[in-house]
C-alpha cells in the first residue's frame, strides 16, 4: 500500500495517520509513504502496488492533477484500487477545485474505471478554513471521497481476436461451413433448385416503348427547339430543312451526295465522308449515323 501526502500537511499529522494505517494492514502488507507531487519520480516500479490511499490526511487539501492520477494508474497493479478524498465545489469557477463530475471525469481518462463515491460530507469548520487559507477559495467547498480501480489487463497490452475460430459451428467443421455456401454445376442442375426467369421481372408496362414525345425535355413548358450545328454532318441540318419546306408547303429535295457517289459503299466513298463504315444504301435513303461516327478521331 502506498500513502501520498501533501507539502501543507505536518510531521505529527503524518505519522498519526501512517500508525492508524499500519495498524490496520498488520503484517499483511507494506506501507510506504510518498510525496504526491514527485510520485512520478519515486523508484515505485510500474504495476507494482495494490491500494493507493490520497487525500485523506488531515487537512483534506490535495487536488489530484492529471499527472498525478496518470502516475497512480501506471504503479497500481491489474485491479488494483485507489481511494483518494479531494475538496469539490458544486459548481464549476474560475478555480483549480472541480466538481464531482470532472473528478469522476479526470480518473477516467487516467485509464481508471470503476469510479464510485465512497463518502461525501461537509469540512468541520476548523478544517473549512484551514483548506480555504490553502486552496485561496472561499465558495462552498465540500469533501468527497471516491474510490477507483485499474483495469485487470496491463494497460497497452494487446491481445490476437480469434477472428477464424477452429472450433466446429453448431457441429459442424469449417469445411462443411463453406460447403453450405457453394455451388456446383451439379448443383445448378438440381431440379429441386427453382431459378427466376428473368422475363418473369417485367411486366407489360415495362415492354411498352415510350412515346418521343413524353421524352422532350420541357422548357418553361415549350418543347425545346432542335438545332443543327454549322457545318452539319449528321444529316439534322437537312431533316429541318425538310420540316421547313413541308410546313411552307413546297415539297423537300431529295437527299443528294455531294460526289454522288456516298450511297454506292465504302469503296466509292472520298477519304472525309461522314458515311464511311457504313453499308451501301438506296439514293435518297436517309441514314441515321451512329454517335461514334460523328466524334472525330482522337
Amino acid at each position: 500500500m502506498v500513502v501520498l501526502w501533501g507539502t501543507n500537511h505536518s510531521p505529527e499529522a503524518l505519522q498519526t495517520a501512517v500508525g492508524d494505517i499500519t495498524e490496520r494492514v498488520t503484517n499483511k502488507g507494506k506501507v510506504q509513504l510518498e510525496n504526491i507531487d514527485r510520485i512520478h519520480m519515486s523508484n515505485l516500479k510500474a504495476s507494482s502496488v495494490d491500494i493507493v490511499l490520497s487525500g485523506f490526511i488531515s487537512p483534506a487539501s490535495v487536488i489530484h492533477t492529471s499527472k498525478v492520477l496518470e502516475a497512480i494508474s501506471k504503479v497500481l497493479k491489474p485491479n488494483g484500487s485507489v481511494y483518494l478524498c479531494e475538496p469539490i465545489v458544486s459548481a464549476k469557477g474560475q478555480s483549480e477545485v472541480r466538481t464531482r463530475e470532472e473528478l469522476v471525469s479526470a480518473l477516467k481518462f487516467a485509464g481508471l474505471v470503476d469510479v464510485s463515491e465512497v463518502k461525501h460530507e461537509e469540512f468541520t469548520p476548523s478544517d473549512l478554513e484551514v483548506v480555504r487559507g490553502i486552496l485561496q477559495f472561499n465558495e462552498g467547498l465540500q469533501l468527497q471521497s471516491v474510490c477507483a480501480k485499474k483495469p485487470t489487463y496491463e494497460i497497452g497490452t494487446s491481445s490476437q481476436l480469434p477472428l477464424f475460430a477452429k472450433k466446429p459451428v453448431n457441429g459442424m467443421s469449417q469445411s462443411d461451413v463453406a460447403k453450405v455456401w457453394t455451388l456446383s454445376a451439379n448443383d445448378m442442375m438440381d431440379d429441386d433448385i427453382e431459378l427466376i426467369d428473368s422475363d418473369d421481372l417485367l411486366d407489360e408496362e415495362d415492354l411498352k416503348k415510350p412515346d418521343a414525345d413524353s421524352l422532350r425535355v420541357d422548357c418553361g413548358g415549350e418543347p425545346k427547339k432542335k438545332k443543327a450545328c454549322k457545318n452539319c454532318t449528321c444529316g439534322l441540318a437537312e431533316e429541318l430543312d425538310a420540316e421547313a419546306s413541308l410546313a411552307n408547303g413546297k415539297t423537300p429535295k431529295a437527299e443528294t451526295s455531294a460526289c454522288g457517289n456516298c450511297y454506292l459503299g465504302d469503296a466509292f466513298r472520298c477519304s472525309s465522308c461522314p458515311y464511311l463504315g457504313m453499308p451501301a444504301f438506296k439514293p435518297g435513303e436517309k441514314i441515321q449515323l451512329s454517335q461514334r461516327q460523328l466524334n472525330a478521331d482522337q
